[in-house]
């Protein structure tokens, strides 16, 4: 194909492609200008937080910034996403786990072993120390969305604790597949990230009671019989009796949720400071665009993409058709 052969080949392709377009646009229009303004029916809702956090994973990794930002300046403006986060206290036992993969060592290495005072917290109530910081559970309703491992541990050992946890509970959210949806959201938003973690160990929940106690009774450590004896949660003060209760308690935890952990959003790792259990400014305002989020949310002149990278998109498509 010579110079004009190819000339001419792409005028007709990006003729036919104008011609299924209901606005004209010219040659300079298509290659060079912003996208054409769309119609409000035309407006597609680029992430849907209520289809869970596979598909908000999927779909917010792909997206500028500057969409999931333009919560002040979308269409309703910032009123109708603002919301805060709310700090409250439940029984441990009231809360059940949306993660089907809950660690044995995760849960009773702490509690048997008496690592890091958590034995104490469990035994206290309160919060659990994590890798990552001291936070409470993180909530939708009776629902886990962070912190299993911390829930796990006063399960094991004080299942009646009381224990801290923070709501995300927002406008538009339906369920916990929403709530998940949202705190991935989230951190894209606010941290360009929202890394997930692999499970590792043994699943507790193909566990049987007598795997739990052998394990339970590995771990032990001298002070922790003692410890549970002083504080009225066995009769006698004796490796045999705390790993008895550590393994029956965990061998009774509810019904496993249906998302392993790779599907589990990890705020702190994001780079949240409170793990999401306080409210960013940015939530609080309102900006955070989590509601049927579109290209036309973003106020002009604020899209982090410029108009260099519009023009290789452009060239890019057109080179696509070539090759086709």
């Amino acid at each position: 194909m010579n110079e004009l052969q190819l000339r001419r080949f792409v005028r007709k392709v990006i003729q036919e492609r104008l011609a299924q377009t209901s606005k004209k646009q010219s040659l300079a229009n298509m290659l060079f200008e912003q996208p054409a303004e769309k119609t409000e029916e035309e407006s597609v809702s680029l992430v849907d937080i209520n289809a869970g956090p596979d598909a908000v994973l999927a779909a917010a990794s792909q997206l500028d910034t500057s969409i999931l930002r333009a919560g002040q300046t979308d269409q309703a403006g910032p009123d109708d996403e603002a919301f805060e986060i709310v700090g409250d206290t439940v029984s441990a036992n009231s809360l059940e786990p949306t993660q089907s993969q809950i660690g044995s060592e995760q849960s009773l290495f702490d509690q048997a072993g008496d690592n890091w005072g958590n034995l104490d917290r469990a035994i206290a109530g309160g919060k659990l120390a994590s890798q990552t910081g001291e936070f409470p559970i993180l909530v939708y309703k009776n629902k886990i969305l962070d912190g299993h491992h911390r829930w796990s541990q006063f399960m094991a050992t004080n299942p009646g604790a009381d224990v801290a946890v923070a709501r995300l509970e927002a406008p538009g959210v339906k369920d916990e597949e929403g709530a998940l949806g949202l705190a991935h959201f989230i951190n894209f938003a606010l941290y360009g990230q929202s890394p997930t973690k692999d499970f590792k160990g043994d699943n507790v929940y193909n566990m049987d009671e007598e795997a739990l106690y052998d394990a339970a009774l590995g771990w032990m450590s001298e002070t922790t019989p003692q410890k549970l004896a002083d504080a009225g949660l066995i009769d006698e003060p004796t490796p045999e009796a705390a790993a008895t209760h550590l393994s029956s308690n965990m061998a009774n935890l509810p019904a496993a949720g249906t998302h392993p952990r790779t599907s589990m959003p990890q705020s702190a790792d994001a780079g949240d400071p409170h793990g999401l259990t306080q409210t960013p400014d940015e939530v609080a305002q309102g900006a955070v665009n989590y509601l049927e989020p579109s290209d036309e949310d973003v106020k002009e002149g604020s899209r982090s993409s410029s108009t260099d990278k519009v023009v290789m998109e452009r060239w890019q498509r057109l080179a696509g058709l070539l090759k086709g």
